[in-house]
Formats: C-alpha cells, structure tokens, sequence
C-alpha cells in the first residue's frame, strides 16, 4: 500500500518536474523571437536606404544648381550619372539614372555595387509638392539586390523654418547572396536640420527621421518598428548617426539604439535591464538556430 503511494507521488513530482522544465524551454523559446541577429537586420536595411536616399539626393541637389553630378559623388570612377529632360525648365519632370554597370565596382567607401538607380523627380528638389519616384534596375550593394519602390514628396518648410518631406516605402525587398530575404514597407518624415545654406557642399548635410515600418524578416516573421527618438542622418556618414527604434517581432518588442553619434556600425539593446551590443552593416542575412 505504502509503496504505491509512494510511486503515486514520485509520479506527480517527476511530472510537475517536467511540465516546469517545459514552461521554462517554451519561454526562452519566445524571448529569442527578437534577437540580436534580427535587430541587427532591422538596423543593417534602415542604414542602407538611409544611404541609398543620400546618394540620390545629393545627385538631385548638384542637378537643381548646376553644378556637374558625376563630381558629386566624393570622385567614385563610377557611377555614371545621366540626366534626362536637364535642358527642360527647372519645374519639368527629369530622370536621373546612376549607373554602376552590370558588374560589381568598388565605390569610395570600398562597397561593391552594380546595376542602376532611377529618380524620376518633378519639379525642383526645395519646392513644396516636388515629387521624386525611385526604382531600382538590377541593383546590389556588396551582392544583397534591392528592389522596390520610393516615393519622397517635398513638403516645404515646417514650423520650424526647416525643409521637410515625407518618404513612403513601397515594398522594398533586400535578397542577400544565400537567397534569404527581407521586406519593408511604410512612411518616414525627414527635417533638413542642417546644411541646408551651402548646397554646393552636401557633407555638412544632417537631417533627423520619424516614422514607423513593417514587413518580413529573413527568419519569415512579421516584424514592426516604430522610431521613437528621431534617427541623425549626415550625408558624410555611412551609417546612422544616433536615434532610437521600438522594434517588435510577432507579440515581443523591444528598444534598440544606433549610439552616441559616433560614425561607425555600433549599437545596442536593452532587456531585462541588461545592455546588448550589437553591430550592424554586413550586408547578409542570417538564420538564428535554436
């Protein structure tokens, strides 16, 4: 009699043992939905679109004044620059075409780029209402292809005597070279902050990004990220200068920061009260094995 209950009981104990140790697997199975590898995705394509709008813009600027666009892009042997409609009046719609070619070619910060990116922009660069239509032909940056729509409507001077305009991501989509891929979609608001009075140099340029995005991560996850702290963009700098992101994969979110203002590809996280570092800009995507 004894020894059943015994075994009744070594049964319920070994089974609450168990049935903890399965809670406990599941929860850290959830908490590594957002990792480290994911959020330093997230932060890696917002850097690159970032970038990709400062390469295009400054073309835009150099055309608006005249000065010559193929110098304007820190003395890169390529791309060619092409502007169509150029002799048109300022306020007709032009193309401008920067062309890397069809094989990779090393840019001035050393990145490998190849293929075309077109601006289709109406009106001139500073006018209220100006809008600029982006696509991409063939185009990658040290082999991750992007393809998309961006759509940036000029909407002149805020309360702030500062050049606003708003940016709206068409379903962008980043492949790296494993085939892994990453979507974006949704609308930014960027305030020309600084450097807006000497346009014939565009590396004094600083400029500060609100907004909110969605998509799909390499791990096939709904993602979200909201920029709580305006994100500082500076034409001189490849990566993102400072500024803070409520990113949330599935039902779990979490806070991360690109830094101090230092111009390098350093960032962090917190959780639980402790601080993650991260870093950013590899220009591939990862799965995160379990």
């Amino acid at each position: 009699m004894w020894t059943k209950i015994f075994l009744g009981w070594a049964f319920l104990i070994i089974s609450g043992i168990i049935s903890c140790s399965t809670s406990e697997e599941d929860m850290n199975m959830e908490i590594q939905i957002t990792n480290s590898v994911n959020i330093e995705e997230n932060a890696m394509v917002n850097c690159i679109l970032e970038d990709l709008l400062c390469e295009v813009e400054k073309n835009v600027i150099a055309t608006d004044y005249g000065t010559k666009s193929k110098d304007n892009t820190k003395r890169d042997s390529i791309p060619v620059i092409k502007v169509s409609g150029d002799n048109e009046p300022p306020t007709s719609t032009k193309t401008i075409s920067i062309n890397y070619g069809s094989s990779n070619h090393t840019d001035h910060l050393g990145r490998l780029k190849r293929g075309q990116i077109h601006n289709e922009i109406s009106g001139r660069y500073m006018t209220n209402q100006t809008l600029q239509s982006i696509h991409f032909e063939e185009f990658c940056i040290n082999d991750l292809k992007i393809e998309g729509r961006i759509e940036i409507t000029s909407n002149g001077f805020n309360e702030f005597d500062q050049l606003s305009f708003t940016i709206s991501y068409d379903n962008i989509v980043f492949t790296s070279s494993n085939g892994l891929q990453y979507s974006i979609s949704g609308t930014k608001t960027k305030e020309w902050i600084d450097g807006y009075s000497t346009p014939e140099n565009p590396w004094d340029d600083q400029f500060l990004v609100s907004g909110e995005c969605h998509g799909i991560n390499s791990e096939n996850r709904e993602y979200h990220s909201k920029i709580s702290t305006p994100l500082l963009i500076s034409r001189s700098c490849e990566f993102i200068l400072s500024g803070e992101t409520e990113f949330q994969v599935e039902n779990e979110s979490v806070f991360y920061s690109f830094g101090d203002r230092m111009c390098d590809n350093k960032g962090y996280y917190i959780r639980n009260g402790k601080t993650n570092n991260f870093e950013f800009g590899r220009y591939s995507f990862r799965k995160i094995t379990q």
